[in-house]
């Protein structure tokens, strides 16, 4: 990716338009952060982790927005920010609240055992040690390496490691790689060790081998053969030759408007962002339904990602990559491409970080905005007079790309006409490879996708934090399942035997707020609001949460990472709002104990979650078996979750979408005999 530093006379980094609370830091803020850290404390030397927004008061931001009028309308917010450092002689944590408003630091306090997020300085200085350090390059030697510089590491965090447990030293697992060329596929060359380093001295405390399984070798060598992808690597008549360009184009222009973060599209409407961890943050949901502006969501992002292996052998019984609270989707955010990320009429959206000395540097065209035709919305045809009727569909598109090491995460909130809000994932990139020794397989623990190399069976798990507010801030979640009625076949109330029917259930506490998907009853949630009841379907008015990929986690339930990320048990956590409540895995779930976490938050006092200004948590995932068609670089695996109304609306809120033709859409006919047709008549 592409950083942009930031300068006093790079005008792109100034804001002409007016700062909405919500809007992520400045890079002209992120300075005067650090500046009025080190004023406060100017004994000290710091390394800046993080400068970020402080989420803003709720209860005044929903004033300030406009939806609870019993009080008099809040005005102003007040902007703060939050501030992670490392002081540099003592290797410790401080965190702070500091004021824009005030030019205060208002809160500051050393937080013990913890380890906080990676940076991307971090990651490459660990790369660059392992070219330099001895003990590796003695290990490659051995291996027949002597050009070091063909040496490249993945710094992975160490979840937990054996000889080095709490969190004293901040450590990370370099997994190694060869390069036959500057950009060779690594991974087709993966070597049979892995060095454990202090982050913190930038120093290999030790080398762990991989021992081959029922081999005759005691060391795996390396595999030579080369699986490139690169335009570099390929010749022109090895690609495809019958493919003829498809042109979107919107001549009239976009449907949408952007005012500052602000998106308005037809009758939606909401704020956008991006922070260093969640990456795209979607706050102040709303929809247009007829003259009223109906509340949905009051903040829509990622809380943590996990991906567990499977190997149980040591080192690979160690990655369990928590995407989000270790490295940030934010801060692994893609420059996108036009033309090649997204495509038609494109608005891009910049995204400003900090770097240790607490200066700004800038991910440009971090997020993409766009429209897409998605098919049919809805059509009929009446057989008896053969008139049809047809409606295409169409969603606006809020994306980015996540480069984690090897893997490559497309994540993409979908907008349609019809009141349907999606979040998917488009996973691709490289498998995380690992050598074996020639006489060796994966033992029932992966894939070899070449010879020698093995891609490690593992998981994918994305938790969402939802914070809804369906026609207000009062709501409860009510689990539907789909049940077979009880009486028998040829009885009264059952003569044929096919009735069935749908059972509503109000999750209470957070004990019943904990939740697992049952494919046996077609199982799914609603957020509802129970004070408001849909006139016609008399039932409290909602919104429906369903997946198709909600995977088991297949760890067992007392394992490390089960400890660590135990929200991975239930599919839906129901918790009552709390600021302080922001991250799945806790605040600081690099190298945790696991003492901090939803699944820890919902079990330690049991909290009413009826009607209650509540946090939904959802997980879904898939699991991933690879297979040879996913090297040396893998297709898009898809998955994700919906959001639907459910007896929100009177009607189909997408009637008065006006059919399309061809006239409109420019459709042409590739077979000349055939009669043009309308979609309408």
């Amino acid at each position: 990716m592409t950083l942009s530093t930031f300068s006093k006379d790079n005008s792109s980094f100034l804001n002409d338009q007016p700062i909405h609370p919500f809007d992520q830091l400045t890079g002209d803020e992120i300075i005067r952060v650090a500046s009025i850290v080190r004023k406060h404390d100017i004994s000290n030397d710091y390394i800046f982790n993080t400068i970020t927004l402080k989420e803003p008061n709720k209860k005044h931001m929903v004033s300030f927005l406009g939806w609870d009028n019993s009080e008099p309308r809040v005005a102003s917010i007040e902007r703060e920010a939050f501030v992670l450092v490392l002081e540099k002689e003592t290797m410790k944590f401080f965190e702070g609240i500091v004021s824009l408003t005030s030019g205060l630091v208002k809160s500051w306090k050393y937080v013990p055992d913890v380890q906080a997020i990676f940076t991307l300085e971090e990651m490459l200085a660990v790369n660059n040690l392992v070219t330099t350090d001895e003990k590796v390059r003695l290990e490659c030697l051995e291996l027949g390496i002597t050009d070091m510089s063909q040496v490249f590491a993945d710094p992975w965090s160490v979840a937990r490691h054996n000889d080095y447990p709490g969190r004293d030293i901040r450590i990370m697992n370099a997994l190694l790689y060869m390069r036959t060329s500057e950009e060779d596929n690594q991974y087709a060359h993966p070597l049979d060790f892995v060095a454990i380093v202090d982050v913190n001295k930038l120093e290999v405390l030790t080398i762990e081998r991989t021992q081959p399984r029922s081999s005759k070798f005691t060391r795996a060598s390396i595999p030579q053969q080369n699986h490139n992808f690169l335009p570099k690597f390929m010749d022109k008549q090895d690609y495809r030759q019958d493919i003829k360009p498809i042109i979107i184009q919107q001549p009239e222009g976009v449907s949408f408007t952007v005012e500052g973060n602000e998106i308005n599209w037809q009758k939606w409407n909401m704020h956008i962002s991006m922070n260093h961890r969640e990456g795209i943050v979607i706050r102040n949901v709303n929809y247009r339904d007829g003259d009223e502006r109906r509340p949905l969501f009051y903040r829509i992002a990622i809380s943590e990602m996990v991906v567990p292996y499977a190997d149980p052998s040591s080192p690979y019984n160690r990655k369990q990559a928590f995407d989000v609270g270790e490295y940030g989707f934010g801060r692994c955010a893609n420059n996108l491409t036009l033309g090649c990320d997204c495509v038609g009429s494109i608005y891009y959206f910049d995204a400003d970080f900090n770097d240790h000395e607490g200066k700004p540097y800038r991910v440009d065209n971090a997020i993409c905005l766009h429209e897409e035709d998605y098919g049919i919305l809805m059509k009929h045809t009446d057989y008896r007079n053969n008139l049809s009727y047809s409606v295409r569909s169409r969603r606006l598109v809020i994306s980015q790309i996540v480069t984690a090491a090897n893997y490559d995460y497309g994540v993409y909130y979908y907008f349609y006409q019809d009141g349907t809000f999606e979040y998917e994932v488009k996973a691709t990139g490289i498998l995380s490879t690992s050598v074996l020794a020639e006489d060796e397989t994966p033992g029932g623990f992966g894939t070899m996708v070449a010879p020698q190399v093995n891609a490690q069976y593992h998981q994918h798990f994305f938790t969402m934090r939802i914070d809804p507010m369906i026609d207000g801030l009062n709501n409860s979640v009510q689990q539907v399942d789909v049940l077979s009625l009880e009486y028998p076949t040829g009885s009264i109330k059952n003569m044929n035997g096919n009735g069935f029917t749908a059972e509503h259930t109000i999750l209470k506490d957070t004990l019943q707020g904990q939740a697992n998907s049952n494919y046996d009853t077609s199982r799914f949630w609603k957020i509802v609001n129970q004070d408001k009841i849909h006139p016609y379907a008399q039932v409290p008015v909602g919104w429906k949460i369903s997946s198709s990929h909600l995977a088991p986690l297949y760890a067992k339930h007392d394992s490390l990472v089960a400890e660590r990320a135990g929200f991975l048990k239930k599919t839906l956590w129901v918790t009552p709002y709390d600021e302080n409540q922001m991250f799945a895995g806790g605040d600081y779930c690099n190298q945790s104990s696991g003492k901090d976490t939803l699944e820890v938050w919902s079990n330690s006092k049991v909290q009413d979650i009826e009607q209650k200004d509540i946090v939904v948590w959802y997980t879904f995932g898939i699991t991933h078996l690879p297979r040879a068609e996913d090297f040396p670089i893998m297709p898009v695996e898809y998955c994700g979750f919906t959001m639907k109304p459910s007896n929100f609306f009177l009607r189909n809120p997408a009637l008065d979408i006006e059919p399309t033709n061809a006239s409109i859409n420019q459709s042409v006919l590739t077979n000349a005999e055939k009669n043009e047709s309308c979609c309408s008549k």
